[in-house]
C-alpha cells in the first residue's frame, strides 16, 4: 500500500514539473550563466567588497595617525616661530589646509555611447559621469589620491531571453584596462539619493521597459579618464544544447 501511494506521488510530482518547465518555456527561453562565470563574479564580488571595507578601515586608521602627528608637528612649528605660520598662506590670502585638494570640483561630463548585445538583444545607452562626486563616506579614500564617480546608464531589455541584467556586467579600471573593479554603489546608496542620483536596481528582463540609474566607483587612483567595460558572461539555454556566447564593450569616461 505504502509503495503504491509512493508511486502516485512520484508520477504526480514529475507531471508537475514537466507542466511548469512547459509553461515557462513557452513564456521565454532562460539563458544560465556558466557556472564558472557565476563563481567568479561571486568571488570578485566578496573579494572586492572585503578588500574595500579592509582599505577603507585601515585607511582611516592610517590618515588619523596621521593628523594626529601632523597637528603635534604644527603646533611645534608655531610655538618656535611665528613667521614660520603666517609664510603657509597663500597670495590670495587663502591658509594652507590641503583637505579636499585631490578631489576637485564636482562635476557633470557627457557620454552618449550606446550599444546593443546581438544575443541577448538588449539594449544600453551610457549617458554620462559625475567626476569628483562628493561623498563623506569615502573621505578617506579621496584623501589618499582616489576619487567617486558616477556612470549613468539607461537599459532597454530585450526579450528574447530571460534573467537579470546586474551591475556587475559594467565594471571599470584606472590602468587602461589591464584590471577591472566592481562598482561599489550599495554603500553610497544613502549619499546618492540626497544629491539626486537615484542607483542602478538590477533589471529583470521579463519586466520589459526602459530603466535607468545610477552605478558608483571609488577608483584609489584618480585618472584623468577611465575605462567602463560592459560584459555580459556565456550561458546555456536550459533545456537545450543551445551556448550564448559572451559579449562585451569597452569605452571610456572623459576628464571634466
Amino acid at each position: 500500500m505504502k509503495r503504491m501511494k509512493r508511486a502516485t506521488f512520484t508520477a504526480a510530482a514529475l507531471l508537475s514539473c514537466t507542466l511548469t518547465f512547459s509553461g515557462c518555456s513557452l513564456i521565454s527561453q532562460v539563458v544560465q550563466p556558466e557556472q564558472d562565470q557565476t563563481g567568479e563574479q561571486t568571488n570578485a564580488d566578496g573579494q572586492d567588497q572585503g578588500d574595500q571595507s579592509g582599505q577603507d578601515q585601515g585607511d582611516q586608521s592610517g590618515q588619523d595617525q596621521a593628523n594626529g602627528q601632523d597637528s603635534s608637528s604644527d603646533q611645534s612649528a608655531s610655538n618656535s616661530s611665528n613667521s614660520s605660520s603666517s609664510s603657509t598662506s597663500s597670495a590670495d590670502g587663502s591658509t594652507g589646509s590641503d583637505s579636499g585638494a585631490s578631489s576637485g570640483s564636482q562635476g557633470q561630463v557627457s557620454i552618449g555611447e550606446s550599444f546593443e548585445d546581438p544575443e541577448m538583444q538588449d539594449k544600453i545607452e551610457v549617458l554620462s559621469a559625475v567626476r569628483n562626486f562628493d561623498s563623506s563616506k569615502k573621505a578617506s579614500s579621496i584623501e589618499l589620491g582616489g576619487e567617486v564617480v558616477l556612470l549613468e546608464v539607461k537599459v532597454t531589455p530585450g526579450q528574447k531571453y530571460s534573467g537579470l541584467i546586474q551591475s556587475g556586467a559594467l565594471k571599470i579600471s584606472e590602468d587602461g584596462g589591464t584590471n577591472f573593479r566592481y562598482d561599489q554603489t550599495d554603500g553610497l546608496e544613502s549619499e546618492m539619493r540626497a544629491a539626486g542620483f537615484e542607483p542602478w536596481e538590477d533589471i529583470n528582463r521579463r519586466d520589459g521597459g526602459t530603466h535607468q540609474g545610477w552605478l558608483a566607483y571609488v577608483p584609489n587612483e584618480k585618472q584623468d579618464t577611465y575605462t567602463i567595460r560592459y560584459e555580459r558572461g556565456p550561458g546555456k539555454v536550459m533545456g537545450t544544447d543551445e551556448k550564448v556566447p559572451k559579449f562585451t564593450k569597452t569605452f571610456d569616461i572623459p576628464a571634466l
